[in-house]
Order: C-alpha cells, then sequence, then structure tokens
C-alpha cells in the first residue's frame, strides 16, 4: 500500500511538473514570436511612415495592406499602427482608422497577449505598432500537452506500479508463506516448512524459521499436543502444584512381551510397540483423552472431565476409547494371523493386549523441578487402574464399578469377583466388570472408525513386508486394507472382548475359571509337624 500511494504521488508530481515546464515553453514561444512580429513590421514599415505626412492616402493604403497581412495569421486578434499623435491610422478593424488610440474599443477575448513597438526613422519617433495575439491556441496547446502528460503520467504510474507490485510479491511472498505456516502449527501440524530459496535475509529467516519447526515437531514427538494447549489456554496450570480432579484413568498393557523381546531384535520390538501404540493413540485422540506416558510396552491415558461436561461424559469417552483400543488389536491380530499362515514375511506379529480402566478423584499437576517438569496425574484411582490391568491376563477389558454405572447404557458388561488390590484394605474390596461388548449404536459408530483406522499408509508404513519389489507394494496395500475391511465388517463384537489364548489368539470359553491374583489365592495347609522322636519310637 505504501508502494502504491507512493506511486501515485510521484505520478501526481511528474504530471505537474512536466504541465507547468509545457506551459512555460509555450509562453515563451508566444512572447518571442509576438515580440520578433511587431519589431519586423516597425522595421519594415518606417519607410511608409516616413511618406506619411507627405502622401497619406498612399501611405494609408500600403499600410493598410501590410496589416492584412499579419492578420492573415489565424492567432492574430487585431494589429494597429498609429501616428507620433497617437492616432490609428490602419487596422485591421476599419472602424477604428482615424480615432485616437486611446479611444479603441477593446478586443473580444479577455486578457489577449499585447506586443507593441516604436516606428523609428533613426532617432525620429514616428509611430506606434500594437499587436494582439489570442490566448486560444495556447490554450489549445496546454490541453493537447495536458493530455500527453497524463498519458504519459499514466504510463510511468502504470510501469512504476508494476514494478512495485512485483518488488512486493517477491518481498511479501515468503512472509505469507510463513502466515500460512504458523496458521498451520497453530492447530498442531508441524510437518509444513518454507522455502529457502534466497540469499538474503528473508532466506537467512526462512532457514531459522525451519529450524525451528524441525525442533518444535522432534518436541511434539514426545509430549502431547493436548496437554500443551491446554497449559497454554490456562496458565494456572503451569505453575508447581496440584489440584483434585475428576477424571478417568486407563492402562494397557502387552501380553508375552518378555518372551517376544527375547527373540527379537531391538528393531524388530519396538516396531512391533509402536504400530500397536500407533493404533491406540488415536482411539485416545478420538475420544479426547491424552496419552500420559508410554512405559515399554504399556501404555497410560486420562481423560478429564471437562468444566461443562456431565459428571458420566469422561467415563464414557474413557470406556468407549478402551473398547475401541481392543478392538483395534484384535482386527489387527486377525489380520496378521491369516496373513501369517499364507507365510508373507511380515515386520510385525500378532500381540494380545489388556485393558484396565478406572475413574474417580486424582491429583492432576506439574511434577518435578524448574529442569524437568512433568504434567501427569497420580493418587488412589491410579493405582487401581494399575492393579485392574493385572487381571487382564487373557486379554480382557476390565473397569471399576463406577465407571459401569457411568456408562452402563453403552457397555455390555459381566461382574467378577470382589477382588482386593495391592495396598488396599479389606473394606476398599473392588467389584471390577469385564467388557463382553458395545450397544449397537455404538458398534456400528466404531466400525466406521475402525475402517478409517486401517488405512493404505497405515499398512505401508507398519505392516507391509519389508522384502516386496516396488511394483509388488501397491496391490498388497491394497488388498490388505480390503481385507482388513471386511474383517471389521463381519468378525462379531462379542469377538473381539472375548478372552483369547495369548500365543494362538484361540477364543476361550468364558466358563473357564479365571485365575486369581497371588495375594488373593487360598493357601495351602501346612503339613502336620512331625511326631517327636520318643514317641515314634
Amino acid at each position: 500500500m505504501f508502494l502504491l500511494v507512493t506511486t501515485l504521488f510521484t505520478a501526481i508530481g511528474v504530471f505537474g511538473g512536466m504541465l507547468s515546464v509545457l506551459r512555460s515553453s509555450i509562453q515563451r514561444e508566444i512572447y518571442k514570436r509576438g515580440e520578433a512580429t511587431v519589431d519586423a513590421f516597425a522595421m519594415a514599415n518606417a519607410p511608409l511612415m516616413l511618406t506619411y505626412p507627405s502622401e497619406p492616402e498612399r501611405a494609408k493604403a500600403r499600410l493598410q495592406f501590410n496589416l492584412l497581412a499579419v492578420g492573415r495569421n489565424p492567432d492574430v486578434l487585431n494589429a494597429r499602427l498609429a501616428d507620433k499623435a497617437g492616432v490609428i491610422i490602419a487596422s485591421l478593424n476599419e472602424a477604428e482608422v482615424n480615432t485616437p488610440l486611446a479611444s479603441a474599443p477593446p478586443e473580444p477575448e479577455a486578457k489577449p497577449y499585447r506586443f507593441q513597438s516604436t516606428v523609428r526613422y533613426g532617432h525620429d519617433v514616428l509611430g506606434t505598432f500594437w499587436l494582439t495575439l489570442s490566448r486560444t491556441p495556447l490554450e489549445v496547446a496546454l490541453k493537447r500537452a495536458t493530455t500527453r502528460a497524463l498519458v504519459f503520467a499514466c504510463g510511468i504510474a502504470a510501469v512504476m506500479s508494476i514494478f512495485a507490485l512485483i518488488f512486493v510479491r517477491r518481498e511479501v511472498r515468503p512472509l505469507k508463506v510463513m502466515q500460512l505456516t504458523l496458521a498451520a502449527i497453530s492447530k498442531g501440524d508441524f510437518s509444513q516448512r518454507v522455502p529457502e530459496d534466497r540469499n538474503d535475509e528473508i532466506g537467512e529467516l526462512s532457514s531459522a524459521f525451519n529450524r525451528m519447526l524441525r525442533r518444535s515437531e522432534i518436541f511434539f514427538h514426545y509430549v502431547d499436543k493436548m496437554v500443551v494447549e491446554r497449559l497454554i489456554n490456562d496458565d494456572k496450570l503451569t505453575k508447581p502444584g496440584g489440584r483434585e480432579q475428576e477424571l478417568a484413568v486407563t492402562f494397557g498393557d502387552m501380553r508375552g512381551y518378555t518372551a517376544m523381546s527375547n527373540r527379537r531384535t531391538a528393531d524388530e520390538v519396538v516396531h512391533i510397540v509402536n504400530t500397536y501404540f500407533h493404533l491406540f493413540i488415536e482411539c485416545v485422540a478420538h475420544w479426547g483423552g491424552v496419552v500420559d506416558k508410554t512405559m515399554g510396552d504399556a501404555i497410560m491415558a486420562v481423560f478429564e472431565r471437562g468444566e461443562q461436561e456431565h459428571p458420566d461424559t469422561h467415563k464414557r469417552r474413557g470406556a468407549l476409547a478402551i473398547a475401541y483400543m481392543q478392538a483395534a488389536s484384535r482386527i489387527l491380530n486377525r489380520f496378521l494371523r491369516q496373513r501369517l499362515a499364507a507365510h508373507d514375511k511380515l515386520p510385525i506379529e500378532p500381540r494380545e493386549f489388556g485393558f484396565a480402566m478406572a475413574t474417580g478423584r486424582a491429583i492432576v499437576g506439574n511434577m518435578g523441578s524448574k529442569r524437568r517438569m512433568d504434567y501427569t496425574v497420580c493418587g488412589r484411582i491410579v493405582n487401581l487402574a494399575s492393579r485392574l490391568e493385572g487381571l487382564t491376563k487373557n486379554g480382557e477389558v476390565i473397569i471399576d464399578n463406577f465407571t459401569c454405572l457411568g456408562a452402563v447404557d453403552i457397555l455390555k458388561t459381566e461382574p467378577l469377583p470382589p477382588v482386593q488390590p495391592k495396598g488396599f484394605t479389606e473394606k476398599e474390596k473392588v467389584v471390577p466388570h469385564r467388557l463382553i461388548g458395545l450397544a449397537e449404536e455404538e458398534a456400528h459408530k466404531m466400525r466406521i472408525f475402525l475402517k478409517r483406522l486401517f488405512v493404505f499408509s497405515f499398512l505401508q508404513e507398519m505392516v507391509m513386508p519389508r522384502d516386496l519389489p516396488v511394483g509388488e507394494q501397491q496391490p498388497w496395500c491394497q488388498e490388505a486394507e480390503l481385507a482388513l475391511i471386511k474383517l471389521v465388517a463381519e468378525t462379531p463384537v462379542a469377538d473381539l472382548y472375548s478372552r483369547v489364548e495369548v500365543e494362538t489368539g484361540q477364543l476361550m470359553p468364558d466358563n473357564v475359571l479365571r485365575p486369581l491374583p497371588p495375594e488373593q489365592r487360598p493357601q495351602a495347609p501346612s503339613p502336620p509337624a512331625a511326631p517327636p522322636i520318643a514317641e515314634r519310637v
């Protein structure tokens, strides 16, 4: 805008300057022409004026003829020749002849150009010649010059505007790209980059901007974006200290992890764990939860109750999240077993997970020091969820009684025998519930979500055999995507939450007795003490 305004005022200044120069130039030419005309006429007609006293009639006729020759110029309004007494003896206006010069009528045009020259013969003054020129030629010339100057000034303004816009576009485009990139960053997308194709200050700014983005992207691989958004929106949360909050805590743990890690390389173990964690984190994010931490093969997520939420909403969100996580792992396991049976060399193997959840009040806050701070939760509910997860030996989903009561209309559960988790007193026994299904509407929503979860990019990056030729990768992923969609649609909901054999994935009948935790197993009676030796004798 500044450049455009500057260009406009520059064009106006150029136009005004050109107009002033042209006007001055035309006026100078008119004055030069008028003065030259009167001087030439006075010099040429001085001999006739000398004979005027002796031959007045003959001299008047010759002088009138010469005036008519001057009057042929269209710019001439009038021409008069007066003798030394001031009486007009020749004029283009014949009515003025023989009248005093002072009483001559004015010219019809206002402010014409007037020129005079004294007719001399030697040192003797014989008379005065007056010439009146019209201003119309000047106005016409100025109008024509104004048009040309305006066209020229507009051309200059157009050229300057084009160059200004090109310059502004070149300078502003990187800033506009940065603005769009910052808008994407504010939404949590740190994959954007700005071009680094310049060697000036803006190029240095772009390089620094990209370095900042790379650091931020790496940072948010280790910190949940929802936690950062929550801390930004509420400054009180960034201060040391804690508060009690209604929340739901979920735990998930891989079954048979130790045996698998003993026969797999470190890269393979990490890839397998990350594949399942990718599914779980997507499920948690879908239901507005926060992954608090991942601990080896275990994952912990938290669902806080919002200020405007119903008291049971966070319970329902957490329960549906672990239901989705279990369903995603079971669908993937069935697909992997099918592919392994077809002798595909997959980079991962099917693993079962157990999930548990507890709801209640817990302490939420920043824990650590100024050098290292964690926004996390702790308390009885966290311990209870961890203890309930220890009961999921065969890949079940177990929730506490409070969660069950808050989500009774969307979950299908069965009660389990009361348990006394480690660290809880006899009076604090808990009645866990095992998830066995979902309400019909929720099951339908879950299938839709799972179809969007097992997409082509996930299969290509996580599941596809690494030894496939390039030409076979896309057909394999497309076929696998269709197979997963079919599994999602056809697998009964009850099978997704049944007890299974951890290594084979075979469904276990529901009447199989569940092993009690070690602290609740009945103790075998002690053998009777041996009688004294004397009695044995």
